[in-house]
């Protein structure tokens, strides 16, 4: 799971937080004295590194960015080697480029590891860019189920409201039409 508000202990280390997705496979006592094998390590350096965070290993998560916080909180995630991530809202908080850093790796993890991605999104433009399916939701009910591509501008009303809707045909939005 990725969070909005990233969930951190912001007074440990980038690495100390990544090695704490590992703890649902310890024992009591291992997880209590931050025992971690030597290839939990090193899995962990080797994502942060694939989220371009190798040089704030060890730096305390209170000394970092909105945007280099989240990606600590994807690599906790994968660590855990998961088949799919759950991620609500992990732009919300972030400025544009920092939220485009975020949906190019949640993109990245999908198509290079193999890991389906659900993100929960209010930023009705980046789920149209990012997506390979969209679901929008209403009240709990199903609104449109399909490609990007498919969606109607009078779908886009359904679930955000006509302001949405308008917005995006205004911006040259071809799903809005």
């Amino acid at each position: 799971m990725i969070f909005q508000h990233y969930n951190l202990v912001n007074r440990l280390s980038v690495i100390e937080n990544v090695l704490h997705g590992r703890l649902g496979y310890k024992s009591t006592l291992a997880g209590a004295l931050g025992l971690y094998t030597d290839e939990e390590k090193r899995q962990a350096f080797n994502i942060l590194q694939i989220l371009g965070l190798e040089e704030q290993i060890y730096k305390r998560c209170d000394q970092l960015s909105g945007g280099q916080k989240q990606r600590v909180g994807i690599a906790r995630a994968l660590i855990q080697a998961p088949r799919m991530l759950l991620c609500d809202e992990p732009i919300a908080s972030l400025d544009p480029n920092a939220s485009k850093v975020i949906m190019d790796h949640l993109k990245n993890i999908s198509t290079s590891m193999g890991i389906t991605v659900v993100v929960n999104l209010h930023q009705v433009d980046v789920a149209l860019k990012y997506s390979d399916r969209i679901i929008g939701v209403n009240k709990g009910r199903v609104v449109y189920d399909g490609v990007p591509e498919g969606i109607q501008a009078d779908e886009l009303q359904s679930i955000y409201g006509s302001e949405v809707a308008h917005n995006l045909s205004e911006l040259g939005g071809q799903h809005a039409g």
